[in-house]
């Protein structure tokens, strides 16, 4: 800060109550470099005032007080600091008589030493100083008078030192939204497991055998549910079977397969698709299930469970490891051959299908209220655009596609977007975490933290999306250039 030296200069036709000294024999007391500092993170703020003593001059039973105060810009409170006396001769001589010159921080000198004093405090920072001034307040009296206020020029009437404002520019948010969320028809699956039986070593299928009809209903069952919803399109049933590993890998991948393909023409039979609904496929022996039951059920009487995963996890070949495990833990075998087994001759299914696109309000509202599922990422646009943007409705819309779509990272970053247009940082920041790495999402990074204050954060952000074609950056980094140079205190130029 260059020097700085502001008059508090006594009125030139100011007169003395009581006294005959008049203000032409004084000469002001000039006050040098003033500095008010106002520190945000450290919750303070810190005025220094100095005033050079050598060439004041005042009558011999005058005095001045002068005392730094800060006052609410709206005149709702004030804060008076640590004042200084400048003395003629006789008062000086009268102070220090009284031994008043000796008390600590009394701050009274005589006019014309050859000084320059410093008041300096540093206090807490009140909310009311958040718009206020730092403003000299000056008095003077005689030994024989009250003190009166010198004038100044100042809307208080007194020298104006600094005028503090933190409210900085404010910020002209804008939001990048992404690009056209998908419009492909929403794909949906039922799936389950079938435990159909057959006559050892045959692949002819008997819907009455055992408990097959009960497990071919699950199959049916299925099926019908989706060919009764009316916004459903089957586009596929698949059917893979499962084998146990007894007996020779040729015959049970000859078993599986026959096995697998008798009941695919069944299902087909009971509905006549079209060419190319149904698909199969088959896994001769099912050693991926037989390690789950023995590694996680303990509800089989298993002994050796470490040795007998060590085995399946091991080079042998299919027929070599269930030769090894009945060969080396006969009893342990029996117990899986006949509890375990079973269960590994199964028939999964999945009916896959499509949902019908709907472009209607009518149809979509009532898909949003009956199965919000059924929506392409786009039909959640189309329904939130009925309200106005930012809206609750508008907002609750969203936030319903986010949650059926927790993977969409367009999804997250739009719904992260609409969150800090309604000022919730904390949403925005939840969404932002799934909505993966992309020039908009970097943007919108780069706004959260801009609004959360960090403004290094968010300059990394907006550097980012600029490099990655986000024209809307640019203005962000230059409000971020004058968020830096704002300066909350004003050093008033003197009051003269």
């Amino acid at each position: 800060m260059s020097l700085r030296k502001i008059a508090i200069i006594l009125g030139a036709s100011f007169t003395i109550a009581g006294s005959s000294e008049t203000a032409k024999s004084i000469k002001p007391v000039v006050m040098q470099s003033p500095a008010v500092e106002v520190n945000e993170a450290a919750g303070n703020i810190a005025v220094s005032l100095s005033f050079n003593l050598k060439d004041v001059k005042l009558g011999r039973n005058q005095e001045i007080i002068l005392t730094p105060t800060i006052i609410a810009a709206d005149g709702s409170d004030s804060l008076k600091l640590k004042s200084i006396t400048v003395c003629g001769r006789n008062r000086w001589y009268w102070y220090v008589r009284e031994e008043l010159t000796e008390v600590a921080d009394c701050n009274i000198y005589r006019a014309g030493t050859n000084r320059v004093v410093t008041l300096a405090e540093t206090l807490p920072m009140e909310a009311w100083m958040n718009h206020s001034t730092v403003e000299l307040v000056t008095e003077e009296t005689t030994c024989c008078s009250p003190a009166i206020k010198v004038p100044g020029t100042s809307a208080n009437g007194n020298t104006l030192v600094a005028t503090i404002n933190t409210d900085r520019p404010a910020w002209q948010f804008d939001y990048v939204f992404a690009p056209q969320l998908s419009d492909a028809p929403v794909e949906m699956a039922l799936e389950g497991s079938a435990f159909v039986n057959f006559v050892v070593n045959r692949t002819e299928l008997n819907p009455n055998y055992m408990m097959n009809r009960r497990e071919i209903n699950k199959i049916l069952s299925t099926i019908d549910k989706v060919r009764g919803d009316n916004d459903a399109v089957i586009t596929n049933i698949h059917i893979k079977g499962f084998a146990s590993p007894e007996g020779s890998y040729a015959n049970n991948t000859r078993l599986a397969q026959g096995r697998t393909e008798t009941l695919a023409r069944y299902v087909n039979n009971q509905y006549r698709f079209a060419p190319g609904i149904m698909s199969t496929s088959y896994d001769p022996e099912d050693w991926a299930g037989l390690r789950r039951y023995v590694a996680d059920s303990l509800n089989y009487n298993i002994a050796n469970r470490a040795e007998i995963i060590e085995i399946i996890d091991g080079p042998l070949g299919y027929d070599a490891k269930d030769q090894a495990i009945k060969t080396r833990f006969p009893r342990d075998y029996q117990v899986i051959l006949q509890e375990i087994y079973p269960w590994l001759r199964h028939s999964d299914y999945k009916v896959a299908y499509t949902i019908k696109v709907y472009t209607d309000i009518d149809n979509l509202r009532r898909l949003y209220t009956t199965d919000p599922r059924k929506l392409r990422p786009i039909d959640f646009y189309t329904l939130a655009s009925q309200h106005p943007e930012g809206t609750r409705e508008y907002l609750e819309i969203m936030k319903t596609a986010s949650q059926v779509y927790p993977d969409d990272p367009m999804i997250s970053l739009n719904v992260a977007n609409l969150y800090m247009i309604e000022g919730d940082l904390d949403a925005a920041q939840s969404m932002l975490l799934r909505a993966g790495r992309s020039p908009q999402a970097d943007f919108a990074r780069g706004v959260l933290a801009a609004k959360r204050g960090d403004l290094n954060g968010a300059e990394k952000f907006f550097l980012q999306a600029k490099a990655e074609g986000i024209p809307q950056a640019d203005g962000y980094l230059r409000q971020i250039e004058l968020q830096r140079a704002y300066q909350p205190v004003q050093i008033s130029p003197g009051d003269i």
